[in-house]
């Protein structure tokens, strides 16, 4: 009896001392192979969720702003700009990172600092796309007019074209020269994103 006693205790003490310093390093390797295997599995799928989150979040700033420049310019009675700038307040065709708008107070078609008086800044800064303004007679702006709160010989659209692999959205926001705006997805308006 006294032996069985001692065999039993000489049993428990490994499992003790198991238990007092955690994982063995066979446990620790199965443990990091099975979650490697989930992360990679699940990426593909985090990102583009991610890439539509963007394409839905841009869509909804590209309109708001436009929906508030039609509004501000017939209620202030002024003529107001928007256009798609990278920095310094540099208007451009192919900027991205930036929306604008704002009161063109000495009339050179760009946002300055101190002159121009900056109803909207709206950070874009896309990461699975760039984005395009394209507007009558190759302008890098459009403008809302303070007599009618329309972009009348001022309209066009931004283009919203994919960068990455995991996004696969693309769009059309156009307005016309009454200032109606218009979503228009790829698959009902070509966007003509790869030329």
């Amino acid at each position: 009896m006294i032996e069985l006693y001692k065999v039993s205790l000489g049993r428990q003490a490994p499992v003790q001392a198991r238990d007092k310093y955690g994982f063995t390093l066979v446990e620790l390797i199965v443990t990091v192979a099975v979650l490697a295997i989930i992360a990679t599995i699940a990426t593909p799928f985090i990102l583009t969720q991610l890439a539509r989150m963007e394409a839905t979040r841009i869509e909804s700033q590209i309109e708001n702003t436009l929906k508030l420049a039609k509004a501000e310019s017939y209620i202030r009675r002024q003529d107001l700009l928007v256009c798609l700038s990278n920095n310094g307040g540099v208007c451009d065709r192919d900027s991205y990172k930036k929306l604008l708008l704002f009161l063109d107070t000495n009339n050179n078609h760009n946002f300055d600092l101190g002159v121009d008086d900056l109803l909207e800044e709206q950070a874009l800064n896309p990461k699975y796309s760039t984005l395009y303004l394209r507007v009558g007679d190759k302008r890098h702006y459009t403008k809302f007019w303070g007599d009618s709160g329309s972009p009348r010989g001022h309209f066009g659209h931004f283009k919203y074209c994919p960068t990455s692999s995991y996004n696969h959205t693309m769009y059309q926001i156009s307005f016309n020269q009454g200032g109606g705006i218009t979503y228009k997805p790829n698959a009902s308006h070509p966007t003509e994103c790869g030329q």
